[in-house]
């Protein structure tokens, strides 16, 4: 209850304040239990204007007030914004005219599409608000004089992993083991696969040149790829060799190699 926060607390809610306004009106929420007809009306008409603040922030060449059909017509552009709003702006008014009230369930056919497009928006603020702690990480590196090696072993590493940290141990906790131990391994896969083919399809220039796309993989990324691995086939071998049982004594094997990986790459930084 907000009747129980701190000072601090009111303080860090006022300030958060604005972007909960915003990002209220521009995420589509059509779940039972968030369910508002008008917000989900101006949410749905509002969306493209963060679509389109959002893209232009990510291609320095975009501009939402003048997008041109073809490079040679550089005399000619056409506002992709204002066609944006005026469809987003007929559908909310058609969610206001036909959707239900407050209190009645949105039928499937309707929740899911809009679900399915407030994900995507969500999915670019966590991207917005990504790039802004990466930024300021680097600024607490160069201002404590911190390598980018040691920040991004702890500070991002741990800021990164603390949410699934904590819901996979209550999704164990209740008793959802196997949820638990897949979603272990399918975070760190879709940030490997997914995260790291987007940023190199960014690069797509540079890796279809003739001296294609130099990368130099430091010591702390070989020694990661070591124990990664180790990781893994020591979780499958050891649930083949249970019957599809991990004992606990893995979970201090788990341990002890990465307060190793950490040691290794203290000694490879110290040098």
């Amino acid at each position: 209850s907000n009747v129980q926060l701190s000072s601090f607390e009111w303080f860090c809610l006022l300030l958060e304040s604005p972007f909960i306004i915003i990002r209220k009106l521009v995420t589509p929420i059509p779940c039972e239990a968030e369910y508002h007809q008008s917000l989900v009306a101006y949410s749905i008409a509002f969306s493209p204007l963060w679509v389109f603040f959002y893209l232009s922030v990510k291609m320095d060449t975009f501009d939402p007030f003048c997008a041109k059909a073809a490079a040679e017509d550089a005399g000619h552009c056409f506002p992709s914004v204002f066609w944006s709003c005026c469809v987003s702006f007929i559908i909310g008014c058609a969610v206001i005219k036909y959707f239900p009230k407050e209190g009645a369930s949105l039928p499937l056919r309707y929740s899911l599409p809009i679900s399915l497009y407030g994900f995507l928006i969500a999915a670019t603020w966590i991207d917005v608000i990504s790039d802004q702690l990466v930024n300021v990480l680097e600024f607490i590196g160069v201002i404590l004089r911190i390598p980018a090696p040691i920040m991004g072993m702890t500070v991002l590493a741990w800021g990164n992993s603390v949410g699934d940290y904590t819901t996979n141990g209550t999704l164990a906790q209740r008793g959802l083991a196997d949820m638990s131990m897949a979603a272990c391994f399918a975070g760190p896969s879709f940030n490997l696969l997914i995260g790291l083919g987007s940023g190199l399809l960014t690069q797509k220039e540079s890796l279809l040149s003739s001296n294609g796309l130099p990368i130099a993989l430091g010591p702390s990324v070989h020694s990661g790829f070591i124990f990664l691995i180790c990781n893994c086939a020591i979780s499958l071998l050891s649930g083949i060799w249970n019957k599809g049982i991990i004992p606990k004594m893995n979970g201090y094997i788990f341990y002890a190699m990465y307060f190793a990986y950490m040691t290794m790459n203290a000694q490879h930084l110290a040098i």
